[in-house]
């Protein structure tokens, strides 16, 4: 069934949507050797070319896809920077350039962040996923957890609201809990049926008063962030958290197709699983480890010896024997 060009290549993490439309425009997509325009759609047999290189064997297999779990660090650009940018000198390189390196496709952001934001930042292979998570934004819970300078240890903390003004916009949030910590330096756990900046959260806590030093994202959809897991490492969802996230998403999870083997070699293959034996070969099968013994055809066994030595020097030494007894040898 033909589908939008631009749509495929999105969904095979070669890029956005909106950058492959742009890429059209600029004559960088070529559709059967023709430049591609938005709206173009891809047929089985078709040919395709992004910058030069074809592209037509990856729109043909379907992968898995892989979703990470990312501890970003605050002030750690997304998007790799120049050099002499402040985001770029005060972090150790951008997130992308510290992901693996995935064959054919690239990482696409989930729940986007900014340079200033830290915590859970979930990246993945499939480019419909990361659509349609983005586009369930607003009903995708998440939670953060704050570090607040509370005026005293006592502090009731039901006296802080759960609305806020935020960005022209009433923000709302579900609970604030406890999360540890020990005199005035207190940690509160925030909770949202959607996600938001971390400066939502930040007003939150100043609409009180009260001064926040750090906000940090542990939490989004059914993904929460390991404990263990270091800043700046990653660590890929396992089979289950990636069907609940399609799920979430409403698309359907992509189905692996692998390269069939050729037709002898998948027959073979069968009838070793079952121990038959391959066609045409009557010779019987002999135990490991023995060597069959070689069947008799008028010569000499190898640990044999000849009656009259070896060869025509023991033919000689037979001569002389019998030279020396006066017997003539045996013609």
């Amino acid at each position: 069934m033909p589908e939008r060009l631009h749509k495929l290549l999105a969904q095979h993490g070669l890029g956005s949507r909106r950058e492959i439309e742009k890429w059209m425009l600029a004559g960088r997509v070529l559709l059967n050797g023709k430049p591609a325009q938005p709206g173009d759609r891809y047929s089985e047999g078709d040919r395709v070319v992004v910058d030069g290189q074809e592209v037509t064997a990856r729109l043909r297999i379907s992968s898995a896809a892989k979703v990470i779990a990312y501890h970003k660090p605050q002030g750690q650009p997304v998007e790799s920077r120049a050099a002499d940018s402040e985001a770029a000198q005060l972090s150790d390189g951008s997130v992308m350039e510290r992901l693996p390196a995935v064959r054919g496709s690239r990482w696409l952001v989930i729940n986007t962040m900014q340079a200033g934001d830290s915590g859970l930042l979930l990246l993945t292979t499939d480019g419909r996923l990361a659509n349609a998570l983005r586009r369930h934004s607003e009903s995708i819970p998440s939670a953060y957890v704050a570090r607040v300078l509370v005026p005293h240890p006592e502090f009731d903390i039901e006296s802080i609201p759960r609305v806020v003004q935020y960005d022209d916009a009433t923000v709302e949030f579900e609970s604030i809990v406890p999360a540890g910590g020990e005199g005035t330096n207190r940690w509160f756990r925030v909770t949202s049926p959607r996600a938001h900046r971390r400066t939502a959260v930040r007003a939150l806590f100043e609409s009180s008063g009260l001064k926040v030093s750090r906000v940090i994202q542990v939490q989004f959809a059914n993904i929460e962030l390991p404990r263990d897991l270091p800043r700046g490492k990653h660590r890929e969802l396992n089979s289950s958290q990636i069907q609940q996230l399609y799920a979430l998403a409403e698309v359907e999870q992509p189905v692996v197709n692998t390269p069939r083997p050729p037709r002898g070699l998948a027959k073979a293959r069968a009838d070793a699983a079952v121990g038959r034996k391959p066609r045409g070969s009557n010779r019987p099968s002999r135990p490991e480890g023995r060597r069959p013994a070689r069947e008799s055809s008028g010569s000499m066994p190898r640990s044999g010896k000849s009656p009259v030595g070896k060869g025509a020097a023991g033919m000689r030494s037979a001569d002389r024997k019998y030279s020396r007894k006066g017997a003539k040898p045996a013609k």
